[in-house]
């Protein structure tokens, strides 16, 4: 409970208070750190009285004018809690969107609150709208949306001429409380490497492939059937590598150019059968073998290039005509 003089200081207090606050954006000052608590005590006190005064005697005058004074203490402190809280959002929210985006550039931040002048409640609850601001700007996005692509370059560091000293070197206490920057020398740049990779193996076989003399190759008297396959045999030189091996032509068999040459040596005799373009007439239910033996399915209007002997029996057949070009 608070006395008579308590009370009417608490009450002016809030009401100064309120005045005050009425036209300004951002939470002002409290006469005390303690001073939400003083309000509930007030309202307490003063609903203690109304009470003890209708128990004495009755709802007189003193009373209505207690319950008048209540409401209006009550009213006045519900539109300056709702007013310091809409200052504080608002401040705290401009404090976290209009903060700059880059390290070095302060200008557009706000001045911060001195909590030493308001109540212990409010600096939680202000802690509390930072925390969600935070976690609003993470969901939708903001440093995103401000950076752009600022965020996604490459970041070259700057060089600096060799000999260059920290501004901390001339001082002998720390300018601030962070670590100085580390320095990039233009001499300490790594040079570039060649990114072409050579596989090791492949280097020796190919010194290997180089240094191996040619192999003499017999004059062949008797032909080598299509379907023969010669297998590779290994030199008899030791200490080569395997790759190489691998690559080396096969002793029984030549490598020749005589596909480039106009007059080969040898030319094997091309055996083809004369052809005969005719249409057919005359659709076939069944297919009917060719010299080749696959099967061939003869429909009206159809035009094959035959072997003479079938495309003459069908033309006498009456089943196909000649149809030259």
């Amino acid at each position: 409970m608070l006395t008579d003089l308590q009370a009417r200081e608490i009450q002016e207090q809030l009401f100064a208070t309120y005045r005050q606050q009425t036209n300004r954006q951002v939470p002002v000052h409290l006469p005390r750190k303690d001073f939400w608590e003083m309000v509930k005590r007030l309202l307490t006190t003063l609903d203690v009285q109304i009470h003890n005064m209708i128990r004495q005697h009755g709802a007189d005058l003193r009373v209505q004018n207690e319950q008048k004074r209540q409401a209006n203490v009550r009213h006045i402190a519900s539109e300056l809690a709702r007013r310091r809280l809409v200052a504080m959002m608002q401040h705290a929210a401009s404090q976290s969107l209009r903060m700059a985006t880059s390290v070095t550039d302060n200008a557009t931040a706000l001045p911060p609150l001195d909590w030493q002048k308001t109540d212990g409640a409010e600096r939680q609850l202000y802690t509390a709208i930072q925390t969600e601001m935070d976690r609003f700007k993470k969901t939708i996005g903001w440093q995103e949306m401000q950076d752009g692509l600022r965020g996604e370059m490459e970041f070259a560091a700057p060089t600096h001429k060799p000999g260059t000293m920290q501004l901390g070197d001339f001082t002998e206490k720390p300018i601030t409380n962070q670590p100085p920057p580390d320095l990039v020398f233009e001499d300490e740049r790594p040079e570039p490497v060649d990114t072409i990779d050579f596989d090791e193996e492949d280097r020796i076989a190919a010194l290997e492939w180089d240094s191996m003399e040619p192999i003499p190759i017999p004059e062949q008297t008797e032909e080598v059937s299509e379907t023969q396959t010669p297998l590779p045999q290994a030199p008899s030189s030791e200490g080569r590598h395997g790759a190489a091996m691998e690559l080396a032509p096969s002793a029984t068999s030549a490598i020749t150019d005589d596909w480039m040459d106009e007059n080969p040596k040898e030319e094997k005799a091309i055996e083809t059968t004369p052809l005969i373009r005719i249409r057919i007439l005359t659709s076939f239910d069944e297919a009917i073998a060719t010299a080749d033996g696959s099967e061939l399915m003869l429909q009206a209007g159809d035009v094959h290039n035959l072997e003479t002997g079938m495309a003459q029996w069908l033309i006498d057949s009456g089943a196909a005509e000649a149809a030259p070009l």
